[in-house]
C-alpha cells in the first residue's frame, strides 16, 4: 500500500513542476520521503521474517527426511531398490534451497497480490480502457511464458540436476576408492567415464542457455513494450486537457507495477522452474523413505531366548531361484557355527534373514534380543577413536577408558593405541587399513557382550594367528560365522553347509 500512496505523491510533485508551484513540489516530495521512513522498517521487518520462515521450514523438511531417512533399515531398503540417488545432496543441500526459495516465491505473489489491489482501483479510475489493456497484456504474457519456455526449462532443470549428481558421484568415488584405483591403474578409463557424464551436463546446460537467453530476450520486449503503452494511452487525455501532467507518471507507475505483479510469473521463472525441479526431487525422496515402510516382512524375526532358532525357513532370489528350504534348526549356548560354502550358496542371504533385511522367502527367525551383526566391510563413523570403537553407543559414554582399551587390546589394536588416543580425530576410513577396520568392529563385540553375535565374512582381510586371537577373545554364548577360510573349522562347535541337491545340514566340526 506504500507504493500506492507513492503513485500520488509522485503525480502531485510532477504536476507542480509542470506548473512550476514550488509549494505544491515540496509538499509532494516531503510526503513521498515521508512515506520512504515509515515503509523502510517496514521492509526490513518482512526480510527478516523471510529469513526466519525460510530457517523454519527447512528445519521442518530437513528434519522429517533425516528422522526418515535413519529409520532402522530404511537406508538399506532406499539403496537396495536404487530408485533414488544422492539422497545426502537431497536432505543436505536441495532442501534449503527449496525452503528459502519456496518462502521468497510465497512472500512475492504476497507482495504482488497487494501491489496489484491497489494498483489495478488507481489504474482504473483514471480509464478502465488503459486497466482492461493491462488486465488482457499481462495475462497474455504469463500464457505465452509458461507455454513457450515453461516445460522445456522444467525439464531440462530435473535433468540437469540428476547429471550433476551422477558426474559428482563419479568423482567421489574415485576419491573414496583411490587406494584400489591407483593399484588398478585405472584412473584412465575412470577419467573416461566422468568425462563423458560431464559432457553430458554440458550440453544440458547449454540448451538451458539458449531457453533462458530466449525467455530473457522475450521478458525484454515485455517489459519495454509495457512501459510505451501506459504513455501512448495516457497521453491524448493530457493534451486535450482531461487530465493533470502528474497523471501520466502516476499512470507509468501504477502500470507497471499492475504489470509487475500479474507478470510475476514471467520475471521468476527461472526461480520457478528451478523449485519445481527441487520440490518433484524431495517429494521422489520423501515418498521412497515412506515406501520403506511397506517392505513385505516375509521373514518376521522374533526377539527372545537366548540363541537361534529357524522354522521352516525358505529363502529366494528375487528372480526366484532357491537358496533354501524349509530351514529348521536351533542354536543354544556354547554353540559356535560356521556356516561353510562356496560363493554364491546363500550363505550372506542367511545372515540377512537373521538381521531381517531379507524380504524374499518364508518361514519363521528367532533371535536372541542382544545380537550383534558384523559385516565384511564394518561401518566407520566419523568422530574420535572411542567413537570408532564403541559405535553404536553415542561417543562410548557407557564404557570407561580402562574398558575400551582393555578391549581394544583384545581385538589386536594395540599398534592404534600407541600411535592415536581415544579422543583423536582423523580420517578414520582412510587411516585404517580393512584388517584394522575389521579389528575396530571385533572391539565393539566385545564391549557389546551380546548373547549371539553373528559374523558375516568379518575377519576375511585378517591372517589366520589374528583369527584365532579374535575369536579366542570372544565371549558371545552363540555365534555364528560366515566364512570360505577353512581354517576357521577348528575355531567353531559346528559346520552349516549346503549339499549339492540344495539341502542344507548342520555336523560337527
Amino acid at each position: 500500500m506504500t507504493a500506492v500512496a507513492q503513485s500520488y505523491a509522485a503525480r502531485d510533485y510532477m504536476t507542480a513542476l509542470a506548473q512550476r508551484d514550488a509549494a505544491l513540489f515540496a509538499r509532494g516530495l516531503t510526503y513521498a520521503f515521508f512515506l520512504l521512513a515509515v515503509g523502510m522498517p517496514f521492509r526490513c521487518l518482512v526480510d527478516f521474517a523471510t529469513g526466519g520462515l525460510g530457517i523454519a521450514w527447512r528445519n521442518a523438511i530437513t528434519d522429517g527426511l533425516v528422522t526418515a531417512y535413519f529409520r532402522p533399515q530404511a537406508a538399506y531398503w532406499l539403496r537396495r531398490e536404487g530408485r533414488v540417488p544422492d539422497p545426502d545432496m537431497r536432505i543436505a543441500t536441495e532442501s534449503g534451497h527449496f525452503a528459502d526459495a519456496a518462502v521468497l516465491m510465497v512472500r512475492d505473489f504476497f507482495e504482488n497480490s497487494l501491489k496489484l489491489l491497489g494498483f489495478v482501483g488507481v489504474v482504473y479510475t483514471i480509464s478502465v480502457e488503459l486497466c482492461c489493456a493491462m488486465l488482457l497484456y499481462a495475462g497474455c504474457g504469463a500464457l505465452a511464458t509458461v507455454y513457450l519456455f515453461g516445460r522445456p526449462l522444467v525439464q531440462l532443470d530435473k535433468s540437469i540436476r540428476a547429471q550433476e549428481a551422477s558426474f559428482r558421484a563419479a568423482i567421489s568415488r574415485c576419491y573414496g576408492k583411490a587406494e584400489s584405483l591407483s593399484f588398478s591403474r585405472g584412473e584412465a578409463a575412470e577419467e573416461e567415464a566422468a568425462t563423458e557424464r560431464y559432457r553430458v551436463l554440458r550440453q544440458q546446460q547449454w540448451s538451458r542457455v539458449w531457453w533462458r537467453t530466449g525467455l530473457s530476450s522475450f521478458r525484454d520486449c515485455f517489459n519495454w513494450a509495457a512501459y510505451l503503452v501506459p504513455i501512448a494511452m495516457v497521453a491524448p487525455l493530457w493534451l486535450r486537457g482531461d487530465v493533470p501532467f502528474g497523471v501520466i507518471s502516476q499512470v507509468v507507475m501504477a502500470f507497471q507495477a499492475s504489470l509487475n505483479a500479474l507478470s510475476v510469473v514471467i520475471r521468476k521463472f527461472r526461480s520457478v522452474s528451478s523449485l519445481v525441479a527441487e520440490g518433484s526431487r524431495l517429494e521422489g525422496l520423501a515418498e521412497a523413505l515412506s515406501r520403506t515402510d511397506e517392505v513385505p516382512a516375509a521373514l518376521p524375526v522374533e526377539l527372545g531366548g537366548d540363541g537361534v532358532e529357524l522354522r521352516g525357513l525358505s529363502l529366494s532370489l528375487p528372480s526366484g531361484a532357491q537358496l533354501c528350504k524349509d530351514l529348521s534348526l536351533r542354536l543354544q549356548p556354547g554353540h559356535r557355527v560356521l556356516v561353510f560354502g562356496e560363493s554364491g550358496t546363500g550363505k550372506t542371504t542367511l545372515v540377512r534373514a537373521l538381521a531381517g533385511l531379507w524380504a524374499d522367502g518364508s518361514g519363521t527367525v528367532r533371535c536372541a534380543a542382544s545380537s550383534v551383526f558384523l559385516s565384511q566391510e564394518p561401518y566407520i563413523p566419523e568422530g574420535s577413536l572411542r567413537r570408532v570403537l564403541t559405535f553404536p553407543a553415542c561417543d562410548g559414554a557407557h564404557f570407561s577408558d580402562e574398558e575400551v582399551i582393555a578391549a581394544a587390546r583384545s581385538a589386536q589394536l594395540g599398534s592404534i593405541l600407541e600411535r592415536y588416543t581415544l579422543d583423536a580425530v582423523v580420517d578414520w576410513e582412510a587411516v585404517l587399513s580393512r584388517g584394522e577396520q575389521q579389528r575396530c568392529a571385533f572391539c565393539r563385540v566385545l564391549l557389546a557382550r551380546p548373547q549371539l553375535a553373528v559374523l558375516d565374512e568379518a575377519t576375511s582381510a585378517l591372517d589366520a594367528e589374528n583369527e584365532k586371537a579374535l575369536y579366542g577373545a570372544l565371549e558371545a554364548p552363540c555365534v555364528i560365522s560366515v566364512s570360505h577360510h577353512p581354517s576357521l573349522r577348528s575355531l567353531h562347535t559346528h559346520v552349516l553347509c549346503r549339499d549339492d541337491d540344495g539341502a542344507w545340514r548342520m555336523e560337527p566340526a
